[in-house]
């Protein structure tokens, strides 16, 4: 059994309807809001209605640029870039490292002194780590 699609009319009132929502809530339209109108899968609606997306959707979308200038901090402002807090775990992890190196190193030595029959004396620790 095939699905009967509404004919370009409708699917253009509902571009216009999904269009008006998005300016009075403030958010971005988008196709998958004009789909859920519709009540229509993402394939079949780009099968059937691509051109009208291309000649009476987008056209009429805000641009991004308009957004941007309204005054809120953009999402990615205030946050590190990936590569610089890659670069600080990095760091970090080389100084865990070298915690964990002298740790081992102060075990092994008194493991070895309690293998012998020695008396253990606890090492004083390093005052600082060494350089990564």
């Amino acid at each position: 059994m095939k699905r009967v699609l509404p004919d370009a009319d409708t699917v253009k009132a509902t571009i216009d309807t999904v269009l008006q929502e998005a300016s009075a809530s403030g958010q971005r339209p988008t196709v998958t809001v004009i789909e859920r109108h519709l009540g229509i899968p993402h394939a079949t609606f780009h099968r059937h209605y691509a051109g009208l997306i291309d000649t009476h959707f987008r056209p009429r979308i805000p641009a991004a640029r308009a957004e941007a200038d309204t005054g809120r901090p953009r999402a990615d402002e205030g946050k590190e870039t990936p590569l610089h807090r890659l670069r600080k775990e990095n760091t970090d992890l080389r100084r865990t490292l070298a915690l964990y190196e002298e740790a081992i190193r102060q075990l092994t030595l008194e493991n070895h002194a309690l293998r012998q029959g020695a008396t253990v004396v606890p090492l004083p620790t390093r005052s600082q780590t060494l350089p990564p």
